[in-house]
C-alpha cells in the first residue's frame, strides 16, 4: 500500500503503523510528520472504506496541527515556533495570524 499512497495523496510519502496495523500519523517526502488525532483502523474493511477514512482523518488532523500553531504562536518566540510545526502549517499558520493581527 505504502508506494501507492503518493498517487491518491499529494506529498503523502508514508503513513506509520502501529503492531496491530492501524495507521498512527502521516509523512511527507520532506519526512515532516502530522500525528492522527484518531487511529485509523484499516484492519477488516474494504479498501474504499478505511481509505475515506484515512482520507477523513487527514483533514482533521491538519486542521487540529494548524489551530496547535495558531495557539502557540502567541507563546513562543517566532524563530523557535517555525521549527516547532511542519511548512505548510507554518506558512498557513503565519497568514492567519497576520490578518488576526491587521
Amino acid at each position: 500500500m505504502q508506494p501507492h499512497l503518493k498517487k491518491v495523496f499529494e506529498n503523502i510519502n508514508e503513513v506509520q503503523f502501529d503492531k496491530d496495523k492501524k495507521i498512527l500519523s502521516m509523512k511527507s517526502a520532506e519526512k515532516e510528520e502530522v500525528m492522527f488525532v484518531k487511529h485509523v483502523d484499516p484492519n477488516k474493511k474494504n479498501v474504499e472504506d478505511w481509505m475515506g477514512e484515512l482520507e477523513n482523518m487527514m483533514r482533521q488532523s491538519v486542521r487540529q496541527s494548524m489551530l496547535n500553531a495558531v495557539e502557540d504562536y502567541s507563546k513562543q518566540k517566532r524563530s523557535q515556533w517555525a521549527v516547532s510545526h511542519c511548512g505548510q502549517v507554518i506558512l498557513n499558520g503565519s497568514q492567519i495570524v497576520w490578518t488576526n493581527d491587521v
